[in-house]
Order: structure tokens, then C-alpha cells, then sequence
């Protein structure tokens, strides 16, 4: 997404009106691989976090008579329980929560239908380059059939 976002600053220019419009074809290639990150990403935050999501301690928890063995048994190599259940909190509420699922939805369909999102991308995509390619290297190879044809 970076490299997006960098070539649609540094591939700029002025349209007819004077204004400076980022590149078309790298924001369009970013929104149609965005949507598909998003609930890869969420996925994984899910496969790391495991049932650490799910068996989450209270603040009321921490101050009962649980408090101590929570203390201990929650930490982290470098952080200390209550920051441990506060960034699985809000992994959970990126993954699990109702917040999480909306989330993906929305992240999902926010530029449109995908299906005509590819369809526009294919459209506006200048293919001749790689046409030209594929034919390059089909003519030699049928130059190389042929010699060993011979």
C-alpha cells in the first residue's frame, strides 16, 4: 500500500483545470487490493491471538483476589499483564467484536462492487506492453521449434 501511495504522489500531474490528480492507475490498483488485505489481516490477528481473545480478564478481575496470579501469569516478555490484555482488547475488538465485523464490511465493499472494480481496473490498464512481450517470446520459440523442427 505504500508503494501505492508513493507512486500516485510522485506519478501526479496538472489536469486541464490546474489541479494536481494522483496517479489513476495507482490508486486503482490500491483499492482493489485493499479489500482484500483487510480481512487477511484480520485473519491473522485471529490465528495469533487464539483463544487470548476470547478468556480476557477485567479491571474488576485485576483488583480481586485473582489479581496477583494474573499479574504474573499474563505478562508478556515485555509488557506487563494489564498492557498484554489491553492490546489483545483491542485486537478483539478489531477481530470479534461487532465493531470488527462491520469493520471488514465496510472495508470490503467501501469502493464498490469488487467485481466491477476488477472490471474497471482490466478496462483502463494498458495491456499492449505485456501483449507485446508474450508475443516476443512466442516468436522466438517458434523460431527455436523450428530450427529444431530442422
Amino acid at each position: 500500500m505504500k508503494a501505492f501511495w508513493t507512486r500516485a504522489e510522485e506519478e501526479a500531474k496538472e489536469n486541464a483545470y490546474g489541479l494536481l490528480c494522483p496517479d489513476r492507475k495507482a490508486l486503482d490498483g490500491a483499492r482493489n487490493l485493499y479489500p482484500r488485505l483487510y480481512p487477511r489481516i484480520r485473519e491473522i490477528l485471529e490465528q495469533i491471538g487464539a483463544s487470548g481473545l476470547i478468556t480476557l480478564p477485567s479491571e474488576k478481575d485485576f483488583k480481586g483476589p485473582l489479581g496477583p496470579f494474573l499479574e504474573k501469569y499474563l505478562q508478556g516478555a515485555t509488557l506487563e499483564a494489564k498492557e498484554r490484555v489491553a492490546l489483545f482488547r483491542l485486537a478483539w475488538d478489531m477481530t470479534l467484536s461487532g465493531f470488527g465485523a462491520r469493520q471488514e464490511l465496510y472495508e470490503r465493499f467501501f469502493f464498490g462492487d469488487p467485481v466491477r472494480m476488477y472490471q474497471t481496473l482490466y478496462q483502463v490498464y494498458d495491456k499492449e506492453p505485456y501483449k507485446e512481450r508474450i508475443r516476443a517470446f512466442l516468436k522466438g520459440s517458434l523460431e527455436v521449434f523450428a530450427e529444431v523442427q530442422a
